[in-house]
Formats: C-alpha cells, structure tokens, sequence
C-alpha cells in the first residue's frame, strides 16, 4: 500500500476546530516552532493534529505522533485508520511496526529507548505531542534532536510546572461550557457521596501515598457499591457501563470482590498489570456495546485519552491534594457523547471529595479555558483543601423529614447524618455543583452591576485601569488589579493563569471601568485598602 494522502479532513471539522487550526498556522507564520492546542476531552484534538499530519503528507514530510500510555496506541491507530492515513507504530514488538511510514505512532516510553539509534533521515517534520502536559525525557530529547521540526502538543490539562519554558505559543481552542452548550459533550449530574477521611495521611510526591489513600478507602468500599446500584436505577433504570478510579490496586481489587458478591462483572486494569494481551482483551470486551462487562476499574491508568463514548457513569475514588488536572482528565472519560445510545448525561458518584476540592478551579476553566501557560504552570502546585459545601435543605432518609441544614439529627425519629470524612454529605444526595463561574465567583454582598457575572472581565477591567493609573510598572499594575478584584469576589482565589494572561484594554466597556473607579475611590475613602 502507498502513502497517498486521503482526503481533507478539514472539510468535516467543526467551526472552533477550523479556528484553531487556522491559530496554528498563523503562528507558524509567525516562526513559533513549539505551539500547545489546549481543548477540552471530546473536543476533537486528535482530528485538529490529523488536518496537520495530512498536509505533511501531501507534501512527503514525516510525521511522528506521540502518545504517553501504551493503551492509547492502538486507540490512535483506529483513529487514523478511520481516515484512511496510513501509518507505522514504533513500540516493542507490535505487528504495526515499519519504519518506511511517513506518519508513526509513537509510545513516548518507547521512545526514550529508541531514540539514539534512529537516522537523521528517519526523523519527522511535524512533531505531534499527544497529553502533553505528562512531560517525558524522550519527548522533549526529541524535539531536541529533530530540531528543524515543528511541534504541536495536544492537552485539555496543560498545567504541569514548567510547560511555559516548554512552549512557545498558546492556542486555546474552546471551552467545556460552549462543548456542552452545543451538544458536543455530555453534561454530568453530580452526587457526592461519603467520602475518605485522609487527615494525617502519609504524602509522597505531593500526592496522597498510594497505600493510605487505598486503605482509607476500603472502609467505605460497601457504600461506593451500594450508591452505584442505588443511583444507577434512579437515573437509567439500572446497571450501566461504568469507570471507577481506585486510589490502589488493593482498594481495586476490594471493589472488584464486592461488585462481584452483588452480582456485578467489575474488572481492574492497573499500572501493575503484567499481561497486556488479558488487558487488551478486557478494554475490548468492554468497548463492546453489549459489554459482558459493567465496569472497569482503572489505578493510575484510563485517566487520559481513554475513549469509550458509551459510558453512563464514572465513580471518583481518588482523591487528590493538588492534582486538579488528573481530576479534569477522569471526568472527561464520561463526558463524550453517543450517538449510538442517544446519551443525553452521566451519572458521576464523587467518593473522593475531589469535586468539591476543585470546585472553582473546574467552574474557571469550564467557562474560559486555559489563560496561560506561565501561571497554569504554577497554580498546579497549591493544595486545595477539601471542604463541605453547605446545604439550604436536608431531608432525613428514614422519615423524609426536612431538617437544619446544620442539623446532626432528625428531630421526628433520631435518624443520624453520617459522619465519615471531611464532607458529611448524605449518601445519595444530589448536590448540583451548577459547575458556572455564576455560582462560583459571588461578588462582595452590596455589589449588583451585570458587569459582575463576568469576573473574567472585571480582571481586564481592573488590570487595564490600573496599568493607565500607575507610575510604578506592569508588576505594580497587576498586583494593584489583584487587590481590586478580590475585594470585589472577596471569597475567590484569582483563578489559574488569569495573572500573567495578555491584556487587551481596548475590550473593557464602560460600566466595567466605571465599576473599578468607583472601588478605588471607595477603598481610597473608607481607608480599607491602600489602592494605589
């Protein structure tokens, strides 16, 4: 067979995607060597990069495609193959393997092993970089070596430390909201659940250590099946596939036991798994749209690029102190859509607390994006800690009666709320998280401008105002804006990446400046605050 270039996938894109792709040309034109494509899980950056990888082929150019988990080598392969581009893979001993391809899918693991001893005359033109925010030795000696070719990375979580050194431009495509605004994703309804208590648990690399978080787990392994049975019925009537992400390979094999004594075919796929022709034949099995199995139970792998459309329920029993990006990545496993089942939501049982964790960093970037890289870069290393949402109602689940939302107890039959981890939530209850920068950044009580729904732009309001006013430089500037807008969303944090964002003042509109002036004036009077 040839390497004769099919036909134009652009033809098919959808609109953001032709915007994106048109982003990335401009800013070839402009010589940026290494740009970074950030968009959502199911926004299609597999098929913005194949519109790329086509036009090397056209032109007899070679093209390496990265991707970071041996799993996702076979899924890629599928998705080039379903566009007809032909290609080779470059991992140990696959039947895909031939070096004369113009385009190879590349395990980034593999990689690291290959390399040296790789010709010039084999290395690519194009560097495609799948979840690039999972950065490899590899990779980046790759783009070292080949140093004549551009470099395109794909990531809908790109908030690893250090990726603003890494890239030189920024192309942020769209955002989860428009996606579900327009029916290219699949909306979540949210219960939070009894979760684990992870107080004085051991920390290794920033995270919660492997065997606490599993151990602390098992203790409410019962009620994560029993929730999944009960809510599963509530919302499709009964068992549907289902992805559930364990902290440990123990607390998974626990889960695994128990989904099986209910009567239930869970399977765990895991980073200890020594057999890849057993896993390999379990994700497809599980693919299949009349799966003999419910649910896979993945640690520390399926968080990134793992695409089954057709699940209708995702189960968090992780929880993380800093990753907010590894959370993002789990909830968009069942984000996708289906047409072939007419999926319309998914259920996600939150075991882990994360949801809540990372309730405003989710709501932030659900409405804009990703702002930047430099402060994307950092922000990642804050530990957010786990809090309880509070509640304007609660009902007993014995009586039905409503009770305080402060209430430990019914006062018609002594029912007990359950006490069991950082969040005391009744089990079952639906918490509508309404994941919008609406619900999520309330401005200070007293303030009702329509201006205020937007704290996005209040930031570039503030930040423009203050950048004409000041005498002292942009770092002055942007500190005094900082001040400014967290009197005015007093309860917030400045969300990821919006300090070091580009400012475009010539956008500000004049309630929103007049808004800031009227702050500063106030602040200046009253003495609260220093503004200038």
């Amino acid at each position: 067979m040839s390497d004769a270039a099919p036909a134009s996938i652009f033809d098919i894109l959808r609109p953001y995607q032709k915007e994106a792709i048109g982003s990335l040309r401009e800013g070839a034109s402009k010589r940026l060597r290494r740009q970074l494509l950030a968009s959502p899980t199911g926004s299609g950056k597999t098929e913005m990069a194949m519109v790329l990888v086509q036009e090397c082929l056209r032109k007899g150019k070679r093209v390496w495609f990265i991707v970071d988990r041996v799993t996702l080598v076979d899924q890629t392969s599928r998705r080039f193959d379903s566009h007809g581009i032909e290609h080779g893979v470059i991992q140990a001993n696959h039947p895909l393997t031939d070096p004369k391809k113009l385009v190879q899918i590349v395990s980034v693991q593999t990689l690291g092993n290959r390399l040296k001893g790789i010709g010039a005359h084999l290395l690519p033109d194009l560097i495609v970089w799948d979840e690039c925010h999972a950065v490899y030795k590899g990779a980046l000696d790759l783009i070292a070596k080949a140093a004549g070719a551009r470099v395109i990375g794909l990531s809908a979580t790109p908030f690893t430390a250090g990726m603003d050194s890494q890239w030189d431009g920024l192309v942020n495509s769209t955002t989860v909201n428009k996606l579900l605004a327009e029916g290219f994703l699949a909306p979540l309804r949210i219960k939070a659940c009894v979760t684990p208590d992870m107080k004085d648990a051991r920390i290794r690399k920033g995270e919660y250590a492997e065997e606490d978080a599993g151990a602390r787990g098992i203790t409410i392994i019962g009620n994560v099946v029993e929730t999944w049975i009960e809510q599963t019925r509530i919302a499709f009537g009964g068992p549907v596939k289902t992805i559930v992400f364990s902290p440990s390979v123990k607390h998974g094999d626990e889960l695994r036991r128990q989904f099986a004594a209910a009567g239930f075919n869970f399977q765990q796929i895991s980073y200890l798994d020594g057999d890849d022709e057993d896993r390999n034949r379990k994700i497809a099995e599980f693919r299949k749209a009349d799966s003999a199995i419910h649910g896979l139970i993945s640690c520390a792998v399926l968080t990134k690029g793992f695409d089954v459309p057709d699940i209708l329920c995702g189960i968090s029993c992780r929880p993380y102190r800093k990753s907010f990006s590894s959370h993002i990545q789990e909830m968009g496993r069942a984000m996708r859509t289906s047409k072939e089942t007419g999926k319309e939501f998914a259920l996600w049982l939150d075991h882990s607390g994360n949801c809540l964790t990372f309730e405003e960093d989710t709501a932030w970037l659900f409405e804009y994006g990703v702002d930047s890289l430099s402060k994307a870069s950092k922000q990642d290393s804050v530990v957010r800690e786990p809090k309880e949402r509070p509640k304007t109602t609660l009902f007993c689940r014995e009586c039905g009666m409503q009770m305080e939302a402060k209430a430990e107890a019914c006062p018609a039959c002594g029912w007990e709320k359950p006490r069991r981890g950082e969040i005391q939530i009744v089990q079952g209850e639906l918490i509508d998280l309404d994941v919008t920068t609406r619900h999520g950044f309330a401005p200070r009580a007293g303030l009702r401008a329509d201006c205020l729904a937007d704290p996005q732009r209040m930031w570039t309001a503030a930040l423009a105002f203050t950048s004409t006013k000041t005498r002292r430089g942009a770092e002055h500037a942007r500190k005094w804006a900082m001040g400014i807008w967290s009197d005015i969303y007093p309860n917030n944090k400045l969300p990821r990446g919006l300090y070091e964002a580009p400012c475009d003042p010539s956008g500000v509109r004049a309630d929103e400046w007049a808004l800031i002036d009227r702050e500063v004036k106030r602040f200046r009077k009253h003495g609260s605050r220093r503004a200038a």
